[in-house]
């Protein structure tokens, strides 16, 4: 799995320097923050481990390694979000985190060490937990917007409608996953949810 998160970082660095380079060679400064948005998100792991003492699995970092190429490699430097062949991409990811943010909430009541005898509290505690999320990263694209004069969140095409349905496709993947989790833990035969969290 290290192997793995090495290509990854690989192809992360690879991909972005072919794209400075030449958007640079050809005078053309538009879009060069998406390169810098490279920068932070290979750092969050060491970032994690440094600032809040928690050192990520291989397994873990794989997976977000894996999400954040596709955001923000396929995504946003290849700019599937845009071409109108791929559009839908963008639903696609925002899909997948609100599986991925349901999989942080369960590490939050992990290694915060909550416990309950209340049923539905973890499964609605992942579900407000992904909302949340999904409503700060729209809060960071609008703001990100008005800081660079971008459309990230096609504001000026659909209104509120592109981050609306980005947090309703989130908010869906959390419910099944709730949903997912409630029967693991009550119903199924061979718990997978304590599976997923020894690699947490």
């Amino acid at each position: 799995m290290k192997n793995l998160n090495r290509i990854l970082i690989f192809l992360f660095i690879v991909i972005d320097g072919w794209y400075v380079y030449d958007h640079l060679s050809r005078g053309d400064m538009n879009r060069l923050e998406i390169a810098l948005a490279v920068i932070p998100v290979l750092l969050a792991p060491w970032l994690i481990d440094k600032v809040l003492h928690y050192k990520m699995s291989e397994t873990l970092k794989f997976v977000y390694y894996l999400f954040t190429f596709a955001c923000v490699i396929l995504g946003s430097v290849l700019n599937l979000y845009n071409i109108p062949e791929t559009r839908c991409f963008d639903k696609v990811t925002h899909f997948i985190s609100g599986f991925l943010t349901s999989i942080v909430a369960l590490m939050v009541l992990k290694y915060g060490k909550v416990k309950t005898e209340k049923k539905w509290f973890v499964p609605i505690f992942i579900i407000l937990f992904s909302v949340g999320i999904a409503g700060i990263w729209e809060f960071f694209e609008y703001f990100m917007d008005m800081i660079t004069g971008g459309d990230t969140q096609h504001a000026l095409t659909t209104g509120v409608g592109d981050s609306m349905d980005d947090m309703l496709v989130a908010t869906l993947a959390s419910i099944l996953f709730s949903i997912y989790y409630y029967y693991q833990l009550h119903y199924a035969k061979k718990n997978q949810i304590e599976m997923l969290e020894k690699h947490l």
